[in-house]
C-alpha cells in the first residue's frame, strides 16, 4: 500500500478538491463499464457514494427509470452535477462521518474512484453497508496498485520529480494531483471489502498494461490489439492485473 496526503488536515483536503472542480472526470469508456457490472437499475433506489461532477448518476438517469441520490462533500463539484435533465438528489456531506440517511434506503449504491481517496475507507465501507438494503448490491471500483506494474515501485529508485510523472501512472501516490490518495493492491482492496461485510460477486479489470501507452513505439500496437488483449485477459481471469479494479458486491449475511 502507498498513500500521500494523509497527513493533511480535513480542512487542506476540502479546500485542495474544490480546486480540481474543472477537471475531467470518469470518462464515458470507465462509465460504460461500470454500468455494465451493475446491470439493471429499472425502478431501483440508487446511490453514487463521492459523485464528484456526477458523470456517473447522469448516465443512469439517461437509461434507466430509478430513484438517484449524490453525495459528496467537495460544494463546488456537486454544483456540476446539478444539469441532468432528470431530478437527481444532491447532498453535500463529509464522507469521513455517518452518511446522513437511514438504514437499508438503498437497492445499489456506487463508491467508484472513491475509498482511495478517503483516510479512513473501512469506516466509509460500513456506513455504505448499513444504508444498503437486504439483498443490495455494492459496485465498487479502485485504482490498482498491482497494475501498475513494472512501474509501481519505480518511486524508490527514480531520483526527481519531474522524472517520476513521466514514468508512473496517474493513480500512483507519487504522481497525482489528488489532496490525499492510497494505492492499494488487489489483495488488499479484497480484504477491506471481505471485512468490511461483502462478499464479491463480480471481479473486473479496465485498462491493461496501460503503461504502454508512455512508449510511443508500443503506442500504436497496444491500442490496436488491446480489445483483444482484454477480452482474452477477462477469460483467464487476470483481473489482478488490471489498472483499475471494477468489483460488484453484496452484503455477506445476504449472498444466496
Amino acid at each position: 500500500m502507498l498513500k500521500t496526503g494523509h497527513d493533511l488536515s480535513d480542512t487542506e483536503i476540502l479546500s485542495r478538491y474544490q480546486r480540481l472542480v474543472g477537471r475531467g472526470g470518469l470518462g464515458p469508456a470507465f462509465i460504460a463499464r461500470v454500468l455494465a457490472v451493475a446491470g439493471d437499475l429499472t425502478r431501483r433506489r440508487v446511490l453514487d457514494v463521492g459523485c464528484g461532477k456526477g458523470e456517473l448518476l447522469q448516465a443512469i438517469a439517461e437509461r434507466f427509470e430509478c430513484t438517484l441520490t449524490g453525495v459528496d462533500f467537495a460544494a463546488a463539484r456537486l454544483a456540476a452535477a446539478s444539469g441532468s435533465r432528470r431530478p437527481i438528489r444532491l447532498v453535500i456531506h463529509d464522507l469521513t462521518r455517518a452518511l446522513p440517511f437511514a438504514a437499508g434506503v438503498f437497492d445499489v449504491i456506487f463508491c467508484t474512484e472513491t475509498l482511495e481517496h478517503l483516510k479512513v475507507p473501512a469506516a466509509c465501507l460500513a456506513e455504505i453497508r448499513r444504508v444498503l438494503a437486504p439483498g443490495g448490491k455494492l459496485v465498487v471500483s479502485v485504482p490498482n496498485a498491482t497494475g501498475f506494474f513494472p512501474f509501481n515501485r519505480l518511486a524508490t529508485f527514480v531520483p526527481g520529480r519531474w522524472l517520476r510523472r513521466r514514468l508512473l501512472p496517474y493513480e500512483h501516490p507519487d504522481n497525482t494531483d489528488q489532496p490525499i490518495d492510497t494505492s492499494f493492491d488487489y489483495q488488499e482492496i479484497v480484504d477491506l471489502l471481505t471485512a468490511a461485510g461483502f462478499a464479491i460477486e463480480v471481479r473486473t479489470g479496465y485498462r491493461y498494461f496501460r503503461y504502454l501507452e508512455m512508449l510511443p513505439v508500443a503506442r500504436a500496437v497496444f491500442r490496436a490489439l488491446y480489445p483483444t488483449l482484454e477480452a482474452w485477459l477477462e477469460t483467464i481471469g487476470a483481473q489482478r492485473f488490471a489498472y483499475n479494479l471494477i468489483l460488484k458486491c453484496t452484503p455477506m449475511s445476504f449472498v444466496r
